[in-house]
């Protein structure tokens, strides 16, 4: 039995565009069986070598194969072809017609190879493939002759290669297909004999429908692309994730359809890290976009929105101090929101305290992976134990609760987390699990799945709590002095929030800088995060990207 792989499903973004696809490789294979001479095995290997160097000439390529690579696969795969030369272009084709014409058991044919039409574009979220290993393949004992199928290596690639389970769907294909299989004679000689009657037509992969919208996932990657960040774009009603971009990136076509293993090393060595993936796997201090999240503590609390503490520029806490943006005077909660006063949050999150501040962040998913397909990292939420495996011995203090209300101390996102955030926000408090999986199609085009939004916590609030909160984050981006209003846009509005937080050792301090937002949009709404590592602020590096995004986008001022 020989077995023969199947086609692998493609991967589309939601509206038609092919992302991963599969392409014929024209090779060249010699059929040894038809090459034999009479007499000793050596004048056949002799006939051999001398049509492989005619070969060679007549394509113009070095001729790198040896006479134990002929021996060795006669025998150990004298049911297959060998392959001599791979991937051929079209003047290399014709001049090897010329040798096959005067010489037997030449054939010159396509195999299928996984190709990424766009190459950079979503690499993170596409991942690429590779053959299998028929050491590793649980199959492999049910074949005398084993050609692998790809198998995803990463991203969506490895994360639909088989149906997860939750699908719920066991007799549906993913990506991968089912194999089928020749039954061939062989001879005493190992040269085949004959193909006989029995064997199955392989079956082939169902393809992947995206959520990503195509223009949008462009725009996002071209807008960081003088950056290392992040980006994410949500249909904040469903979860969907129309966009999700991380810098720097690569291209897929390194790895695809033949691996360019020079510059695979390059990106193993890349201190920039091109292969993470930023949003999924980047946990950052999130900084001032909590304050939101800590309004509605705030108000779940029983404290007026209009009640005030005044702000002198700092917060004085036993010895020490936590400066704030700036000089506010008298402020309340939209006004503490709109120009990111730290004062009133560090005030406010020591009256909380450090469990009403937890809650409050495990509900928006902080702290926890989001459920979506990729693997992702959970972030961190402020606590007694995350301090002390990050300081041995330190205790939990009220300094602590007031950096926590602020997005500092021992607080970690990743832009995702921050994406999902924004989008419970908007959509009245649903806490949705993000999806890249849109639907699933059968190789003819059948649906066959379609994704539905899930649920999995709701933020503690009322829709008025969520109302008050909102009109802060308007006037981030639409006020005259709001901290994001580099954002601001005249045909939509956008509801904001800018954030920023020191990093790194005393010798090489640097901000990360977020900006997250919703708005609604023709019957539509989104949310986004922005995050820029070293940026200047989350207002002025990250909110006039943001702007951009939108305006390119939607085709809006």
């Amino acid at each position: 039995m020989i077995r023969r792989p199947a086609l692998r499903g493609r991967i589309y973004t939601s509206d038609a565009h092919i992302l991963a696809d599969n392409i014929p490789v024209y090779n060249i294979y010699l059929y040894l069986a038809e090459m034999r001479r009479p007499g000793s095995m050596d004048k056949s290997l002799d006939h051999i070598e001398e049509v492989v160097s005619r070969l060679a000439a007549a394509i113009g390529r070095e001729n790198t194969i040896a006479r134990k690579d002929i021996i060795r696969h006669i025998n150990i795969k004298p049911g297959l072809p060998f392959v001599a030369f791979e991937n051929l272009d079209a003047q290399e084709i014709a001049r090897a017609n010329t040798v096959a014409m005067t010489a037997e058991g030449i054939v010159i044919m396509p195999e299928t190879a996984r190709v990424y039409p766009y190459g950079a574009l979503a690499s993170h979220l596409i991942g690429y493939t590779r053959p299998r290993d028929p050491a590793k393949a649980s199959d492999r004992r049910d074949y005398f002759y084993y050609i692998p199928d790809q198998v995803g290596i990463s991203g969506l690639e490895r994360a639909y290669d088989r149906l997860p389970e939750e699908i719920g769907l066991q007799n549906v294909r993913g990506l991968c297909g089912m194999p089928g299989f020749d039954i061939v004679q062989v001879d005493n000689r190992g040269f085949v004999a004959q193909t006989l009657p029995g064997g199955e037509t392989p079956l082939d992969g169902n393809s992947l429908i995206t959520t990503l919208d195509f223009r949008a996932q462009q725009i996002a990657e071209e807008l960081l692309a003088e950056h290392k960040g992040a980006f994410v774009l949500l249909n904040a009603d469903t979860g969907a994730v129309l966009a999700m971009a991380s810098s720097p990136t690569f291209s897929l076509s390194d790895f695809s359809p033949f691996p360019n293993n020079p510059r695979i090393n390059e990106l193993n060595r890349d201190p920039d890290q091109a292969q993470l993936n930023r949003a999924l796997l980047g946990t950052y201090m999130p900084g001032s976009i909590v304050k939101p999240l800590i309004g509605l503590a705030i108000l779940n609390d029983g404290i007026s929105p209009t009640d005030s503490i005044e702000c002198n520029g700092y917060t004085p806490i036993g010895n020490s101090s936590i400066r704030c943006t700036g000089h506010h005077g008298e402020v309340d909660l939209q006004l503490g929101i709109e120009r990111s006063c730290n004062v009133y949050f560090n005030i406010r999150g020591m009256e909380l305290g450090l469990d009403k501040i937890r809650s409050v962040m495990e509900e928006a998913g902080f702290g926890s992976p989001t459920g979506i397909e990729l693997v992702e990292a959970a972030g961190v939420i402020p606590g007694k134990a995350e301090k002390q495996r990050s300081y041995p011995g330190a205790r939990w203090t009220a300094f602590d609760n007031a950096l926590a209300a602020i997005g500092q101390g021992t607080v970690k996102v990743t832009p995702l987390q921050a994406a999902v955030y924004a989008a419970a926000l908007a959509n009245g408090g649903r806490v949705l699990q993000p999806k890249l999986l849109k639907a699933i199609r059968s190789p003819q085009g059948a649906l066959l799945y379609s994704a539905a939004p899930q649920v999995r916590h709701h933020l503690p609030a009322t829709r008025d709590q969520l109302d008050i909160v909102k009109e802060g984050m308007r006037r981030v981006v639409n006020a005259p002095r709001g901290s994001g209003r580099q954002a601001q846009m005249k045909q939509i509005v956008l509801y904001g929030k800018t954030g920023s937080a020191e990093v790194g050792p005393r010798d090489n301090r640097h901000k990360n800088t977020f900006f997250i937002c919703f708005c609604y949009y023709k019957g539509q709404t989104y949310a986004a995060v922005i995050l820029v590592e070293e940026g200047d602020s989350g207002g002025s590096t990250c909110a006039p990207l943001m702007r951009q995004f939108f305006s390119r986008w939607l085709g809006v001022d």
